[in-house]
């Protein structure tokens, strides 16, 4: 299940527009999919927020843009700097 989360992030990136920047609709989206993935996991609800605006700040900073993003859809699952939010929400 937590192997799962970044790649239904990057499924949510897919259903938003296909433009080369991060707009809000498309933070909104990683954000609904993250809280969403996250509530289903059994994250507390007081973890889900920091948790998934850890997520998100990471996966923007790593991608430019949701191309970027989707290009590298294998990889995020495995990314060292998404496994430390989960391994500091896991705390």
């Amino acid at each position: 299940m937590k192997k799962a989360l970044p790649l239904l992030l990057l499924l949510a990136v897919i259903t938003a527009s296909c433009k080369n920047t991060w707009n809000d609709n498309d933070k909104k989206a990683l954000y609904q999919a993250c809280s969403e993935e996250a509530a289903n996991a059994g994250t507390p609800p007081e973890q889900v927020r920091p948790y998934c605006d850890c997520v998100i700040k990471k996966i923007l900073a790593k991608y430019p843009n949701e191309n970027e993003a989707m290009a590298h859809k294998d990889s995020v699952a495995k990314d060292p700097d998404l496994i430390s939010c989960r391994m500091e929400r896991d705390k």
